[in-house]
């Protein structure tokens, strides 16, 4: 029971870190200054909906090119994850640019 009070806190946590980590990001970068609501939303569903999105469509690639394509199951999961981890990359620098 400790150990997941202890996730729940730790992600709690961790949301209000990112939140203040993106509003100062946004402030150093120039960026109109919205409300606390406005970006806790937005790293919200970065979070949630975007990454989530990100993982579907690589496992969906993994699964393609070791079942489609033949390619082994260590190249499909190395080749899957380079690409989440470019793609979410790529989302985030365009949310704090946003």
């Amino acid at each position: 029971m400790w150990s997941i009070l202890a996730d729940l806190f730790v992600g709690i946590f961790d949301f209000v870190l990112d939140v203040f980590l993106f509003r100062g990001l946004r402030r150093k970068h120039g960026r109109r200054d919205r409300s606390v609501a406005e970006d806790a939303f937005e790293v919200a569903r970065f979070d949630f909906v975007t990454m989530t999105f990100i993982a579907l469509v690589c496992v969906g690639l993994m699964l393609l090119l070791t079942h489609g394509v033949g390619l082994s199951v260590g190249w499909s999961v190395g080749i899957g994850i380079a690409v989440g981890a470019v793609w979410g990359v790529w989302r985030y620098f365009r949310l704090v640019r946003e």
